[in-house]
């Protein structure tokens, strides 16, 4: 069977959520039957890979990829579900998330007709049930195709994190094989350093500002080992960062604006991070960007930044558990969030 497009699922303990998931698939204008849906199970202890199960003695598109023992982290099973895809189009998509049912058929249309290395649908966020409009760029374009590489403006526009995650976009599956393009398997900002190596590689990039069609969920009540902030997440994100700076090293143009977007969620991290934790890890922030010179927008962040970069230390924890206890009351981080996800790109 000659697919048009693959899906890959890495799923750990999504029990709650997988279905809405595949359904989701499974519902596609496009067909279900032009979609090889591949779900890679991380080793789940719930009933996950029951559920993966059902569906597949029902569909034969669906494969089951099992992992012997748990990775840890979205890098591996994402990774083998590349390796294991057979069509020409890769589409990514995270267990508790879901595609609006038209938005393959957007997607390959645009990516074929455009003949894009890949293309970038704008998303909701859903915020414990309101529905956010996560705005890509700034334009009154219904498309845009970009050459990433032509101009430092375009590089930048294109370097913002809320364009990094593998969701919400089409790639050419000989994009990702012919440039050997795979998840870092032992670190955080995985999906960072799989964009910018795709984006590096890329000669022309489709976006569609006005096209939401994947919906990202965040609820308060789940809490889990990807998204909770604690040491070993702090130093798996700092290690990924490293792995994109030295992925961008060589590039003809400035990678400021990715390390500023990353320097800003590092220092998010860091601030929900214990007190003892923070005396361990804060000469780390030091070290990393002392010598980088780097402009963060976001104000509260650039405060605490620039005591950090002053190695006034004991003020940068202070003003980091005045964060933490604003992050953690859930109206002032929804309305945050709101703000931040509403301004254009």
């Amino acid at each position: 069977m000659n697919y048009k497009i693959s899906v890959i699922i890495p799923v750990y303990n999504a029990q709650n959520d997988l279905s809405n998931a595949i359904d989701s698939i499974i519902n596609q204008t496009i067909g279900f039957e032009n979609i090889e849906l591949i779900l890679v199970d991380d080793a789940s202890t719930d009933c996950s890979k029951d559920i993966i199960m059902k569906y597949q003695k029902k569909y034969d598109n669906i494969k089951l990829i099992g992992l012997k023992s748990n990775s840890g982290l979205p890098g591996k099973p994402r990774s083998l579900g590349i390796d294991y895809a057979s069509s020409d189009y890769l589409v990514f998509l995270d267990s508790d998330d879901t595609y609006l049912k038209e938005a393959f058929e957007i997607l390959y249309d645009v990516i074929q007709r455009e003949n894009a290395d890949f293309a970038i649908a704008s998303h909701y966020i859903n915020l414990d049930g309101d529905m956010v409009k996560a705005n890509l760029i700034q334009t009154e374009d219904e498309i845009l195709s970009l050459d990433p590489l032509e101009n430092q403006e375009t590089f930048d526009k294109l370097s913002l994190n809320h364009f990094v995650a593998p969701w919400g976009k089409i790639f050419k599956k000989e994009l990702i094989t012919d440039n050997n393009i795979r998840f870092p398997e032992d670190s955080l900002c995985e999906d960072t350093y799989f964009y910018f190596k795709a984006l590096i590689n890329s000669r022309k990039v489709t976006i569609l500002p006005k096209n939401y069609l994947y919906v990202y969920n965040t609820f308060e009540n789940k809490k889990t080992a990807i998204h909770g902030h604690d040491l070993k997440k702090f130093n798996n994100f700092l290690k990924g960062m490293n792995y994109t700076k030295e992925l961008l090293k060589d590039l003809n143009l400035s990678m400021n604006v990715f390390l500023a977007e990353n320097i800003s969620s590092l220092l998010l991290i860091f601030s929900n991070l214990s007190k003892n934790d923070k005396k361990e890890v804060v000469m780390k922030i030091y070290d990393f960007e002392r010598d980088l010179n780097i402009e963060i927008p976001r104000k509260e962040i650039a405060l605490l930044n620039s005591f950090i970069l002053k190695k006034q230390f004991r003020v940068a924890i202070f003003i980091s558990d005045c964060y933490s206890f604003m992050y953690n009351n859930k109206i002032i981080k929804n309305i945050y969030r709101k703000f931040n996800n509403s301004k254009n790109g």
